[in-house]
């Protein structure tokens, strides 16, 4: 048991140093930023701390979509630097999303830094209008799709819509390999870690659960 205690006191110091290292980035990029740690051992509710409020998660919200996929069947994920986020009332971020190991070498947290661009990309845009220059286009390739929920069932009925925005179909009118298709789709982007995702997706598609595990078999098999 005083071993437990142990390794229970060095998890919280090496959590308080992480967080005394998020606090301080935020304080020096100021109001503009937003800095989140994620305990990744609880997706649902990994939120557990904040500084700053672009996003307006507090603390138990659940991991991004964009770290769900990442982390995914991969136990050393790259850090993702420099990306752009666009937020659903126009905002534009750039963010960085970084997986810190514990003592034993496994990805326990992630770190993620937002700083509100838009007003600056604004005066860019402005300046480059004046000066004849046309603004640089972002290259697709560092463009990140990732959505700043509150709870996780937000989390994965954002999945569900994007999976379906796959297939140009209305579901009564889905064939199996249209409906093969979103669950591959949802399979690809960590949407069955989630608890009860089956029996949601499922509903969302009027198949039986049986027969989502049955596309998940199918899908690995032809992998």
């Amino acid at each position: 048991m005083r071993i437990l205690e142990v390794e229970n006191e060095k998890e919280d110091i090496f959590l308080e140093n992480i967080k005394s290292i998020a606090e301080g980035l935020h304080k020096m990029w100021g109001e503009k930023s937003e800095v989140i740690i994620h305990d990744l051992k609880q997706p649902e509710s990994s939120v557990v701390f904040v500084a700053g409020k672009l996003t307006d998660r507090d603390l138990g919200a659940p991991i991004t979509d964009l770290v769900l996929r990442t982390i995914k069947n991969n136990d050393d994920p790259d850090d993702i630097l420099n990306y752009r986020t666009n937020t659903k009332d126009g905002r534009v971020f750039k963010s960085s999303t970084m997986f810190i190991k514990n003592a034993a070498e496994k990805v326990e947290y992630c770190l993620c830094i937002n700083i509100d661009i838009t007003e600056m990309l604004m005066t860019q845009n402005m300046i480059s209008s004046f000066t004849d220059v046309e603004a640089e286009k972002t290259d697709a390739e560092n463009q990140q799709q990732e959505n700043f929920a509150k709870n996780i069932d937000e989390i994965l009925v954002n999945l569900i819509d994007n999976a379906k925005n796959q297939v140009e179909k209305p579901i009564a009118y889905m064939n199996k390999e249209d409906k093969l298709k979103i669950i591959k789709f949802l399979d690809e982007r960590g949407a069955f870690t989630i608890t009860k995702s089956v029996e949601t997706v499922a509903q969302e598609l009027n198949v039986s659960k049986f027969t989502i595990y049955n596309y998940l078999k199918e899908i690995k098999n032809e992998e």
